[in-house]
């Protein structure tokens, strides 16, 4: 499943444990049950940010997409605005 990570200063719907900087989340999917099956996944590439550059200053997709963020199907289907 797709997800749409979208850093935010206000509200978020995740935290990342190490910085604490928040992100909005976008599912491809809205199934809660499968979202809870991807959020370890998500947790992870946030932290692991933290061994590299830092998290993006801009919206990025787990699994990584290689087309613009406002275009993946997370994006579109989890009604994100750019």
């Amino acid at each position: 499943m797709q997800v749409l990570c979208k850093p935010s200063d206000s509200s978020a719907d995740l935290y990342c444990p190490i910085c604490g900087r928040g992100f909005l989340l976008y599912w491809e999917r809205s199934s809660r049950d499968q979202q809870e099956v991807t959020l370890p996944e998500i947790q992870q590439t946030v932290r692991d940010h933290h061994s590299g550059d830092g998290h993006p200053e801009a919206a990025f997709n787990i699994p990584s997409w290689p087309g613009l963020p406002q275009f993946s199907a997370a994006a579109l289907l989890g009604g994100a605005t750019f």
